[in-house]
């Protein structure tokens, strides 16, 4: 999709890293690699290690067992060589509420000795014309944005965002997608948690899926798609004045023709095919039945791929259902 990481030397590289609190095992003996200029993705639900994982990543937390490095730097002995040189906007990131975006950007820079100048990143985040505006009075993207400035200021070679995007409308999370894509194609390395997978199919040159702290699954998204997600999927929107009868009808119909059905965030029923024309027959077939619906034939992505890995799919705030 975009980069593919350069030759040579990892920027990250996890070999069994692990964290257990109380005998709960929130991380599970994770290995991976991410290349340099890489946008990777950690996909899973609330609840699967994500954060625990970045944080050990970042030198917030210390791990169980494993080991990891960062450009290089052992996360367990070099901490504040890893920390000079990476940027964390986290998921529950808050800047001062009565400093302008230009004060909060300002006094991060303030911390590093080396970094950008505070003008440029606001002007490489289109932030200028908002630069004399307080905090409190953003909108929620604007204040995102407010915090991808405050974690590039100090001109990281690996950036950490958390749920970058949650909370924000579609179009704030477009824009913050655009933005994201920036930062990667100038060079910086990009590790990303999320639970929207239509985040990752725009974002991720590749993705590791985590539930209950193991990985499952690491690679790009066209691969993962290939290997688990079925060629193709009908999505089945039946009319709200449908009858019960009718409604039950279609969902029997697509429940003995599909490989594996299940509803998605908007409450259509989603049908999976691996043969493209068991799914146009099943097409035809849903058409003729009595009632009104809507019916698409669209290729899988990667909720059809977490379905079949994790036994289940994410609602809109990131649970596993």
């Amino acid at each position: 999709m975009h980069r593919q990481g350069t030759d040579g030397e990892a920027a990250i590289a996890l070999e069994g890293l692990e964290k257990v609190y109380d005998g709960t095992v929130a991380v599970d003996e994770v290995t991976f690699t991410i290349g340099h200029e890489e946008i990777f993705a950690v996909v899973g639900p609330n609840g699967a290690g994500k954060t625990t994982l970045v944080e050990m990543l970042e030198c917030l937390r210390t791990p169980t067992g494993g080991s990891a490095t960062v450009l290089g730097y052992d996360i367990a002995t070099d901490a504040h060589a890893i920390k000079e040189r990476i940027g964390v906007l986290p998921q529950s990131f808050r800047a001062f509420d009565r400093l302008t975006v230009r004060e909060n950007v300002a006094l991060t820079r303030q911390l590093y000795d080396d970094g950008l100048a505070v003008e440029s990143v606001l002007d490489r985040l289109d932030l200028t014309e908002y630069a004399d505006t307080r905090f409190d009075a953003l909108s929620g993207g604007y204040q995102q944005r407010t915090g991808l400035a405050m974690a590039i200021v100090s001109d990281p070679e690996v950036l950490f965002l958390d749920e970058p995007t949650t909370g924000l409308d579609p179009a704030a999370r477009r824009t913050t997608w655009t933005q994201i894509e920036r930062l990667a194609d100038g060079g910086t390395t990009v590790v990303l948690t999320t639970h929207y997978m239509e985040e990752v199919e725009e974002l991720a040159d590749r993705t590791a899926l985590l539930v209950d702290g193991a990985v499952v699954a690491v690679d790009t998204v066209s691969e993962l798609v290939d290997a688990y997600g079925g060629d193709v999927k009908l999505v089945v929107s039946v009319a709200r004045d449908a009858s019960a009868s009718a409604a039950e009808a279609v969902e029997t119909a697509l429940r003995s023709a599909a490989t594996e059905v299940y509803r998605n965030e908007t409450d259509d029923l989603v049908g999976l095919f691996d043969d493209r024309s068991r799914a146009q027959a099943a097409f035809g077939r849903l058409h003729d039945l009595p009632g009104s619906r809507s019916i698409d034939l669209v290729s899988a992505g990667m909720a059809d791929v977490f379905l079949r890995l994790a036994g289940g799919t994410l609602d809109a705030g990131g649970d596993l259902a």
